[in-house]
């Protein structure tokens, strides 16, 4: 009885330590996995924005340069909402001119925002201006 009462307490600190290093660990994947997830988003925004902004072929062409790495980290860490509104964006043109693109990309800043969502409308005029 005496090898047990030295022995239990050991075991029990080792599961201990061993179930802390496994929840940790996953915890943290989670973490990297959102962190890369939205710099991939944001990344791909910031590049919409410049070639929608972009005064000289040179600039567009970088830009477009930048979306296409995005989009293609995006296709790995983005959730499956996502990848659909984009290709919903791609399929009218990722050119921000008429209405209905203005809207299709909204509806992808809607699905980046994984969870709380303004107004469409609300969204637009952020986004667009009057």
């Amino acid at each position: 009885m005496d090898g047990w009462t030295a022995v239990l307490p050991l075991v029990g600190v080792v599961i201990g330590a061993t179930l802390q290093y496994w929840i940790s660990r996953a915890a943290e994947s989670r973490k990297q996995l959102q962190l890369l997830r939205s710099q991939s988003y944001v990344d791909y925004l910031r590049a919409v924005t410049k070639a929608a902004h972009a005064t000289v072929p040179d600039a567009g062409r970088l830009a477009r340069a930048e979306a296409a790495d995005a989009k293609a980290r995006m296709a790995v860490y983005g959730t499956s909402r996502v990848i659909a509104a984009l290709a919903r964006f791609e399929e009218v043109g990722p050119v921000l001119n008429t209405p209905s693109a203005k809207g299709v990309f909204a509806e992808l800043v809607t699905a980046m925002r994984e969870g709380d969502s303004p107004s469409q409308a609300d969204l637009e005029l952020v986004l667009f201006g009057r």
